[in-house]
């Protein structure tokens, strides 16, 4: 999905590393192996939303990303906003 790198900038932290996937694990307190989570954060590590897991599915992402452009107060682009509608 090409909003993920347009709008937002994407980090994999793998849950079963050590090293510094550990740390920012430990950091924002997420178990290791757990299931996969999608964050939205600030530059200053804040959440923009509540942290989730088992988001599985494109209209589930695209809804979470489209719900963090406009708690931020940003423009949704319309093709993103027609992917969080399934």
């Amino acid at each position: 999905m090409k909003f993920i790198e347009s709008e937002f900038e994407p980090v994999a932290i793998h849950n079963n590393t050590g090293g510094y996937d550990a740390k920012i694990l430990k950091e924002f307190k997420e178990p290791s192996w757990n299931y996969q989570v999608v964050r939205f954060i600030r530059t200053d590590k804040t959440d923009i939303l509540p942290r989730r897991d088992q988001i599985n599915t494109v209209a589930g992402i695209a809804a979470r990303m489209v719900a963090a452009l406009e708690k931020e107060k940003r423009e949704v682009p319309q093709e993103l906003r027609a992917l969080s509608k399934g």
